[in-house]
């Protein structure tokens, strides 16, 4: 970690004279060049993110999600246009506080660069001009609760130069300057630069759409506009035709609602040119998928929609914030004949990622569910790794180890794993002594997820030979493992109720879906009630990684976790084993009814059982397949292993192509969240990618 001085010199953090919770401001600097030399080296931060223009170009966007006191910023490189002698810098920033997506521990809007080159050296400062952007509403409503806010934008308020990024003289007149932010270097600390890539942008155009008359005059609200656009009435005029322009533009008589389809899922921006008048009202909105005859845009409670007020003439607009989706919905109230659309799409952000470990097979449908899995991984991973595009814009422990590890083995990028298991270092205990189960950001704790972060130890030595900063990583687990070894029994097992909420903060014993009620499942659910042994599991496969962690580093508590281990062992087979299954709980002193994959796949992941009983066990749910809970697509990540471990790999290929084909029947271009792909489910999820890694082999 550095210090600030030593990476932005003279740069201090500003902002604005007024603060509020959703902001959005323009910083400009002019510069002049006193010859006309090589390229500009760039830091930039912000909180909560900046997009950076230089005469008009756009130079990148960022920067990662951290938490203040782990502020990481961007390097980027830029070259003048050979004949200038001036430039202009523009740093629009957001700043989004009040959401809890970003960062655990609260910070002020700000933005912090330093430019420099042969001629140049410059920070920002107080001289520099803040111009407020009130084309953006700012009392609007968060899109989810792990989402930023909605967007509710008129372009009549655009200042002169904004569609250019270039502002005049007389314009900049007309604003402040900017203020440095009071206190900042208690604020802001512990620099690093983007651990993750950078990303990239493409335009996608889309391959087919329909039209629509909407009749509705709107929602009164942005926060209430996917609502309406989902369930007001959709008259349609011209179905599933090929994308041209010309086609969407022959304003077919009383038409004013257009979907269009990209072919497949998609994440980046709503990208629109047009022509019209001023005053006209467009909202906007992404969906995954289309029920009977029209987009499905109102999903799980999520806000997809953006409201855009046009001014005269020729305009573009994109929102600040991003999605995924496969269909770009557009009502335009009051009709559309007056207005002309040049342009329609998604302007896609990925990462520039190339499979490294190749599968082919000639089973056409492992091969495409393969091939699905991947293309979920290269759409799903952004610059930091995320839950889903759409509602839950956040990285959860327990599936973002294994998306990490599928982007390490098949594309070989080793950044996403450093950068989870950097996150566990990074994230703070709650006063109870536990961790949000989302980092960067703040949700209800996972009591299973908390211990997940110490098993990606285990993959990272298995791709370097070596484990991640041992020293640290052992200091953080042996202060987590004081939590679960306080509420152990007599037995020397966690006790903990299913869920519960503490101080204000939900505690859940999460495993996976079944058996929550947050998604609906054909089959029984994990049985929660009472001593739970599938999170014991997990203790147990925590304890056992921290004491060969701490052997490697030469502690004496590595042979005490080890002998607990042990003993937790012993304690499991006693209490939870029937001689042939598993079972999910201990209810005053008898096993549950409840037997599931989910526990039975981590008794043999994490060798409880071996050799012909982990076998049997194994077995044994394949064939009570449907009276037993299975896993979600999530868990599958530990029950095919399990199953490659007994050596049930042609099982294990059944199970793929019995449980992943609905979603090729289905049309699925990303793997769905759940198997049945309801409305519970999101259709873009790379927590449901177990496949590509069992695949790939052991």
């Amino acid at each position: 970690m550095q210090h600030r001085e030593s990476i932005f010199a003279t740069g201090r953090w500003i902002w604005t004279d007024e603060s509020g919770p959703n902001q959005y401001v323009a910083f400009v600097k002019n510069v002049a060049l006193a010859h006309q030399g090589g390229p500009l080296q760039i830091h930039i931060t912000a909180s909560s993110h900046y997009e950076l223009y230089i005469d008009g170009d756009f130079v990148g966007r960022g920067p990662v999600y951290g938490d203040p006191q782990w502020c990481l910023y961007d390097a980027w490189t830029y070259t003048p246009h050979s004949e200038r002698d001036d430039l202009q810098i523009v740093i629009v920033a957001h700043c989004s506080s009040g959401t809890r997506i970003l960062a655990v521990k609260p910070a002020p809007g700000g933005v912090l660069a330093r430019f420099a080159g042969e001629d140049l050296e410059c920070g920002t400062d107080d001289t520099w001009t803040c111009l407020p952007l009130p084309m953006w509403r700012s009392d609007v409503p968060e899109r989810g609760w792990a989402l930023d806010y909605c967007e509710d934008y008129d372009a009549v308020c655009e200042l002169p130069g904004w569609d250019r990024k270039l502002f005049s003289a007389q314009t900049l007149a007309g604003g402040k300057n900017a203020v440095l932010v009071r206190d900042a270097d208690t604020v802001w600390s512990g620099y690093q630069a983007r651990p993750t890539p950078y990303l990239q942008h493409r335009y996608v155009e889309p391959i087919r759409f329909s039209t629509y008359s909407a009749p509705g005059t709107g929602a009164a609200g942005i926060g209430e506009v996917s609502r309406y656009c989902d369930e007001e009435t959709l008259l349609p005029v011209r179905q599933n035709l090929a994308f041209d322009l010309n086609a969407v533009n022959l304003h077919v008589e009383g038409e004013n609602a257009y979907t269009f389809d990209l072919g497949r899922e998609h994440i980046g921006f709503y990208d629109i040119e047009l022509e019209a008048p001023e005053g006209k009202i467009l909202e906007i909105s992404g969906a995954e998928l289309v029920q009977e005859g029209r987009p499905w845009i109102l999903r799980k409670g999520a806000r997809f929609s953006v409201r855009y007020r046009t001014r005269q003439g020729r305009q573009h607009f994109r929102p600040f914030g991003w999605s995924g989706f496969r269909y770009l919905h557009i009502v335009i109230r009051g009709g559309a004949n007056d207005v002309t659309l040049h342009r329609v799409g998604c302007l896609e952000r990925f990462v520039p990622l190339r499979l490294a470990a190749a599968f082919s097979s000639s089973d056409e449908t492992l091969q495409r569910i393969f091939d699905l899995c991947r293309r979920t991984l290269e759409v799903g991973v952004q610059e930091h790794l995320i839950d889903c595009p759409t509602r839950e814009q956040a990285q959860y422990w327990g599936d973002a180890l294994f998306i990490a590890q599928g982007l390490w083995q098949g594309f070989q990028e080793p950044r996403y794993l450093e950068w989870y298991l950097e996150c566990f270092l990074r994230v703070p205990f709650n006063a109870a002594g536990q961790i949000s189960s989302v980092y960067p950001g703040e949700h209800a704790v996972f009591l299973d997820y908390s211990l997940i972060p110490l098993l990606g130890q285990r993959l990272f030595r298995q791709n370097t030979g070596r484990f991640y900063k041992v020293d640290a990583s052992c200091e953080k687990a042996l202060a987590l493992k004081a939590w679960y070894d306080a509420r152990r029994n007599e037995d020397g097992l966690v006790q903990a109720a299913a869920q519960e909420t503490v101080d204000g903060i939900a505690y859940i014993n999460f495993i996976d879906h079944p058996g929550l009620g947050w998604h609906d499942f054909p089959h029984p659910g994990i049985d929660r009630d009472g001593l739970s042994c599938p999170l014991n599991l997990f203790y147990l496969g925590f304890l056992q990684t921290l004491a060969e962690m701490l052997a490697e580093a030469g502690s004496p508590q590595g042979e005490e976790a080890r002998l607990q281990a042990e003993r937790l062992k012993a304690t499991l087979l006693a209490q939870f084993y029937d001689g042939v299954v598993f079972h999910d709980a201990r209810q005053a002193g008898h096993l549950s009814e409840g037997v599931s994959w989910q526990t039975n796949a981590l008794a043999v992941y994490f060798d409880l059982v071996e050799g012909e009983a982990a076998a049997r066990a194994m077995r044994t749910m394949l064939d009570r397949y449907e009276t037993v809970c299975r896993c979600s697509p999530y868990f599958h990540f530990y029950f095919l292993p399990a199953l490659r471990k007994v050596g049930l790999e042609a099982e294990a290929l059944a199970v793929i192509q019995k449980e992943w084909r609905p979603m090729l029947a289905g049309g699925a271009t990303t793997t769905w969240e759940g198997f049945a792909g309801d409305e519970k489910d999101s259709l873009c999820h790379p927590w449901s990618t177990a496949p590509f890694l069992y695949l790939l082999g052991p």
